[in-house]
């Protein structure tokens, strides 16, 4: 099996800002202006097989940065390298058997990282693609409810009456504990309460 290294993202289609693509996803959101973006399964076919005969004439460690312009203005970043900690970049001790998903573990700092069987879709699309280490299928939506992660609490005037309000992150709109009014959070609040995805390295094993 060979591997590669898969760093991606694409600009927003409203927006233009630039939007991880952590793993094959079929729907992508943009932090910045919280558009849900459709991925087609095209799209990922037509990048693994770019991916894959590139990889070819690549040696181990090596890598390569490629633009392309389609569906998406897509920036990429590929290379021929086994699978590592993203963290402390070790190579990661992978399962004994690559047919089913597992988990593979960093001998370092010891790391759980996910090891998942391409979904059917992209089987289908292109069949060389046989596992995926450290890759996402769907990324997991922002909701209320759920404080910021740092737990900091937050002074926010209310645009109405001025009166300060603290804000934990745990509701995008509040009402105001002095007026009644209901405030909604702006884009740079909420963001720095839920800090905008990274992009991550991710890993193929070809066939």
């Amino acid at each position: 099996m060979i591997f590669g290294l898969m760093e991606c993202r694409i600009e927003c289609t409203k927006c233009g800002a630039p939007v991880p693509l952590n793993g094959p996803l079929e729907v992508a959101h943009c932090d910045q202006c919280q558009t849900d973006i459709d991925i087609p399964h095209d799209y990922w076919s037509d990048i693994f097989k770019d991916f894959w005969e590139d990889l070819k004439e690549l040696k181990e460690k090596e890598g390569r940065n490629v633009t392309q312009f389609g569906t998406f203005k897509s920036t990429l970043m590929w290379g021929r390298r086994i699978p590592r900690c993203t963290d402390c970049k070790e190579d990661l001790v992978l399962p004994g058997d690559l047919s089913q998903a597992g988990t593979a573990t960093c001998p370092k700092c010891k790391k759980v990282v996910k090891v998942l069987l391409p979904p059917e879709w992209l089987k289908q699309g292109f069949g060389k693609a046989k596992v995926l280490v450290g890759a996402i299928l769907q990324e997991k939506p922002v909701e209320t409810g759920s404080k910021s992660t740092k737990g900091d609490l937050i002074v926010f005037t209310c645009p109405k009456c001025g009166g300060a309000l603290e804000v934990d992150g745990s509701e995008r709109m509040l009402p105001c504990k002095y007026c009644g009014v209901k405030v909604y959070l702006p884009d740079d609040l909420w963001l720095r309460l839920h800090p905008a995805k990274k992009m991550e390295d991710w890993f193929v094993g070809f066939e």
